[in-house]
C-alpha cells in the first residue's frame, strides 16, 4: 500500500512559508534564507515529501549537474579529490558525471561532448594537456559553462585553479634527505610533466642551499605515473654499477614500483636505500611504512567543488581565485641515515 502523495502546498503549509518560498528552498534556483531553508527541509522530511527534480528542471532550465574529468579513476589520489568533489556537490543537491579519459585526446572529445549533451552547468578537470581538453574547455566558456582547474594542466585556461606547492613539498622532502646526510640521492620524475618539474624545482633548490651540485645522471625519467613505469625505471637504474643512498619518487604509485624493482635486484629498504614518496595514500600500509610528502586530495574536492558552485549560482560576480594548498612531510620508517661506504 503506497502513501498519499503530499503536495507542495502542504510542505509550505508545514512550515508556514509560501509555495513559491518552499519551491526556492527545496529547488535551490534561487535564494534563501538559511533559518526558512532549514524549516522548509524539516517540514518535507516530516512529511515525506518527494521533491520532483526533473519537472524542476523542466521548470528553471538547469540540469544540477556538474562533470569532473579525469585521468585515472583507479589512482587513489584521483579518487581522493572525487570523493571530496562529490560529497560537496551532493550537500548542494547536484551530481556528477565521472569522465575517466585515461589522457587520451579522443576519449577527452567524447567526454567533452557528452557534457555539453547533458548540459552540465560546470566542469572540473584533473587530467594533464592534450589539445582535445584545451578544445572541450573553450567550448565550454563559449557556452557560458565555468571551468575549475583541480591538480590539471595549467597549459589549459580556468576560472579557478586549486593545487598544493608541489615545489614547496619536494623541497621539504629533499633537505629532509639532505639533513640526514645522504648526498647521492636519485630523483624518480615523469618526463615532460610540468608537476614533475616544478617538484624538481624544489629538489634542486634543497641541493643547492646545502652546497651538493645536482647531477643529472641521478635523474630517472618514467613514461608516466604508474607502478609498471616505477618499476620499470628503478629496474633499469637499480641494476647499474652506481648506487645512490636515497630515492625521492614524484608520486606513491611510481614508488611502490620502484620498491618492487629494489627487492628483485637485493636493495634493502632502508638499509641501502631510503626512499621518499610523493602523496600518502596507502604509504603508511606499505613494507616498509614510507616517508611520505602528503597531498591533501579530499580537501582539494571539497574546495574545488565549493568554488565551482559558487561560481555557477553567483555568475560572472566572482573573480579568478587559485587556492595553493600545503603538501606536508610525514616520517616513517623507510628512511634513516645512510650506512658509511666500505673502504
Amino acid at each position: 500500500m503506497s502513501l498519499p502523495k503530499v503536495t507542495l502546498r502542504e510542505v509550505a503549509n508545514e512550515a508556514g512559508v509560501s509555495i513559491a518560498t518552499a519551491s526556492r528552498a527545496l529547488g535551490g534556483y534561487a535564494p534563501v534564507n538559511e533559518e526558512i531553508k532549514k524549516r522548509v527541509f524539516e517540514a518535507a522530511r516530516k512529511l515525506h515529501y518527494q521533491h520532483n527534480l526533473v519537472a524542476k528542471n523542466l521548470r528553471t532550465r538547469r540540469t544540477f549537474t556538474i562533470g569532473y574529468l579525469l585521468p585515472d579513476i583507479t589512482n587513489p589520489f584521483y579518487a581522493g579529490i572525487a570523493r571530496g568533489i562529490q560529497d560537496v556537490a551532493g550537500s548542494r543537491g547536484y551530481s556528477v558525471i565521472l569522465c575517466n579519459n585515461d589522457n587520451d585526446p579522443a576519449k577527452t572529445e567524447r567526454f567533452g561532448k557528452m557534457l555539453l549533451r547533458h548540459r552540465v552547468e560546470g566542469i572540473i578537470y584533473s587530467t594533464p594537456y592534450n589539445e582535445a581538453l584545451l578544445e572541450m574547455v573553450e567550448t565550454a566558456a563559449a557556452n557560458g559553462i565555468p571551468v575549475v582547474n583541480c591538480y590539471g594542466s595549467t597549459r589549459v585556461p580556468s576560472q579557478d585553479l586549486v593545487w598544493s606547492d608541489a615545489s614547496l613539498g619536494c623541497y621539504r622532502g629533499m633537505r629532509y634527505l639532505l639533513e640526514l646526510g645522504h648526498r647521492e640521492i636519485a630523483i624518480l620524475k615523469v618526463k615532460g610533466s610540468g608537476v614533475s618539474e616544478r617538484r624538481l624545482e624544489g629538489c634542486r633548490k634543497a641541493l643547492e642551499e646545502f652546497g651538493v651540485p645536482f647531477d643529472p645522471s641521478l635523474v630517472i625519467e618514467a613514461g608516466d605515473y604508474s607502478q609498471k613505469s616505477g618499476y620499470l625505471s628503478a629496474k633499469i637504474f637499480l641494476g647499474n654499477r652506481r648506487k645512490p643512498s636515497a630515492l625521492l619518487s614524484f608520486n606513491e604509485q611510481l614508488s611502490i614500483g620502484a620498491l618492487k624493482a629494489a627487492r628483485e635486484v637485493g636493495v634493502r629498504i632502508p638499509q641501502d636505500l631510503s626512499v621518499i614518496a610523493v602523496d600518502d595514500i596507502i604509504a603508511e600500509v606499505l613494507e616498509p611504512p614510507l616517508t611520505a610528502i602528503a597531498i591533501p586530495k579530499y580537501e582539494a574536492g571539497e574546495i574545488t567543488a565549493a568554488l565551482l558552485l559558487e561560481r555557477i549560482e553567483q555568475g560572472d560576480n566572482v573573480s579568478s581565485r587559485q587556492i595553493i594548498l600545503e603538501e606536508k612531510l610525514v616520517v616513517r620508517s623507510s628512511t634513516q641515515v645512510p650506512r658509511k661506504k666500505e673502504g
